[in-house]
């Protein structure tokens, strides 16, 4: 199994809404299997509220990628989102 890092900008779409969002991803999928997940971060506290809202969307990278998530942990008032997916990884 081999370990693919994303650490950077991203853009979290749901419900006719994006946020900018600060990503610290992995992807640890294998030969069988995809799963990818992280952490999300609101860059702006107006975002707090909308991010609060998430429980799935698609988080699109700088370059155009995009993948479909699911809010795993939403520390709601914090800005912060815990995601997963079996979707291919975006980066």
């Amino acid at each position: 199994m081999s370990e693919h890092v994303y650490r950077g900008w991203a853009t979290l779409i749901d419900h006719g809404f994006e946020i900018a969002v600060h990503a610290d991803l992995v992807d640890r999928g294998t030969a069988r299997s995809v799963s990818w997940g992280g952490h999300l971060q609101a860059d702006r506290d107006e975002d707090f509220e909308l991010m609060a809202r998430v429980a799935d969307g698609r988080l699109r990278l700088p370059g155009g990628e995009e993948a479909t998530f699911t809010a795993v942990v939403n520390e709601v008032g914090t800005g912060a989102l815990e995601i997963a997916s079996e979707a291919a990884a975006p980066f």
